[in-house]
């Protein structure tokens, strides 16, 4: 009986220790795959994260507040712009990528049927108008409590586009690519009802759907029509410049500025407010870093635990198949000893010992591969999916593309980075198997055959 066959005989007749082999080269692998796609999901989503928009802060002028007779709050703006002159120099102070004016009106149109608030009448059938240069910038959609639905972003290069809510479209079987008029509005109160302050209409504005966005909490307050949230519409600046609600290059709310590196946003501000063309009595400035320091710290912690664990497996599991093989091979001092009585030599012997192992291994190396593209995935999502933000990279602003990437995305490795830790596996397991076998083959035949007895 050659090599081949004895090994192979072994494996078949020897189906305990046969699994138990599996069970630790497989579970060791799986694991050991899974460390390093999560080392690499660490690393790829810190990186997606500091080439992003990491920081952000917003001018905007002081608001003025006030109570009425009635005891009800009144909250007046100051007629203060900002003008793109002004945006020029602040631009200038640091390393700022994006700036985002906004521009508010509103706007009625004959195709929309606001959803209804309180005090509804079609004198105020009206919606809020956000006018700014990228949509995927707005509050909402940085915070995430409103999410592109269908269609494409508005941009920097688009004109007469818009975006409308999910409800919004769905009220007025609207879709992405339809044409509707606009025409300016201006929301008031007299009387205890509320008005459109302007009933001569004079302006128009012909605009298309660009997307549809979807909001996750429903707006359930008590507001008038013009005040729900599903019932505004983000559009591109020129849009209002038609409308005559605003004049191009001059920005009467608030102007947004968007920087790559945290660590310099307080820098940055600091040199702003030096700025002598900017009236700070009648403005301010506040800060957000999209909470960065906390994710940052969040993804070192978590790649330095997976570095750990990766570890423990490495350890925990060359013990155990060392262990496991020295007792495989204690048990078959009788076998050696009647092989060699037989003429076989020891190179023959270790040769089918190599054989069993490296056959069992192969096979549990194998299937161990797509074992763990289901372990790293629950690992993953659990891991990462709490930090995996909406993420402002160069794709969603420019592009105006909302699709956020999957967490499997950044749970790759490549081919090469997989056959070595199989490789290396297969050497431990070599390296095993030749420490264990030494009990035996280090033993002259006379010695063997007298242990047996």
């Amino acid at each position: 009986m050659d090599v081949i066959q004895r090994a192979m005989l072994y494996i078949s007749r020897k189906k305990g220790k046969t699994v138990s082999l599996f069970l630790v080269v497989f579970a060791a692998a799986v694991f050991l795959i899974s460390c390093f796609r999560l080392l690499n999901g660490a690393e790829a989503l810190s990186k997606e994260i500091r080439t992003s928009l990491g920081a952000a802060f917003y001018i905007r002028a002081n608001t003025e507040v006030s109570m009425n007779e009635t005891g009800e709050t009144q909250v007046k703006e100051n007629n203060i712009h900002i003008t793109g002159k002004e945006i020029d120099e602040i631009m200038q102070t640091g390393d700022i990528k994006y700036y985002n004016p906004i521009n508010y009106g509103f706007a009625k149109s004959d195709r929309i049927r606001f959803i209804p608030g309180d005090k509804h009448t079609e004198e105020n059938n009206m919606g809020k108008v956000t006018a700014l240069r990228f949509s995927a910038l707005a509050p909402d959609f940085t915070e995430e409590t409103a999410v592109l639905a269908e269609g494409k972003h508005i941009t920097e290069t688009d004109s007469g586009k818009i975006l409308i809510s999910e409800r919004l479209a769905s009220a007025n079987q609207l879709s992405v690519g339809d044409t509707l008029t606009l025409t300016h509005a201006r929301f008031g109160e007299a009387d205890g009802t509320y008005i459109d302050e302007i009933p001569v209409k004079t302006a128009y504005a012909k605009v298309q759907v660009s997307g549809i966005y979807k909001r996750k909490i429903q707006d359930t307050s008590d507001k008038p029509t013009a005040g729900i949230a599903d019932n505004e519409i983000y559009a591109s600046l020129d849009v209002l410049n038609e409308l005559h609600e605003s004049a191009a290059g001059i920005y009467t709310g608030e102007v947004d500025f968007y920087i790559t590196d945290p660590a310099k946003l307080e820098t940055i501000t600091r040199n702003v407010q030096l700025l002598q063309s900017i009236d700070w009595n009648t403005h301010f400035i506040r800060t957000n870093d999209f909470q960065y320091s906390r994710i940052a710290d969040q993804l070192s912690s978590l790649g330095d635990l997976v570095k750990i664990f990766l570890v423990l497996v490495s350890v925990v599991s060359t013990v155990c198949l060392n262990l496991l093989l020295t007792l495989r091979m204690r048990g078959r001092m009788q076998e050696a000893g009647i092989l060699l009585a037989a003429g076989v030599s020891k190179g023959q012997i270790m040769a089918g010992f190599f054989l069993e192992v490296w056959s069992v291994a192969i096979v549990a190396l194998m299937l161990s591969y797509i074992a763990s593209l289901c372990v790293t995935g629950i690992l993953g999502h659990r891991m990462f999916g709490g930090l995996h933000s909406n993420l402002l990279n160069e794709e969603t602003i420019r592009a105006g593309i909302g699709d956020r990437l999957p967490i499997e995305n950044y749970l790759k490795t490549n081919g090469l980075e997989t056959l070595l830790i199989y490789f290396c596996q297969l050497v431990v397991i070599t390296v095993s198997t030749w420490v264990s076998s030494m009990i035996i083959m280090r033993l002259k035949p006379k010695e063997i055959l007298s242990k047996m007895s």
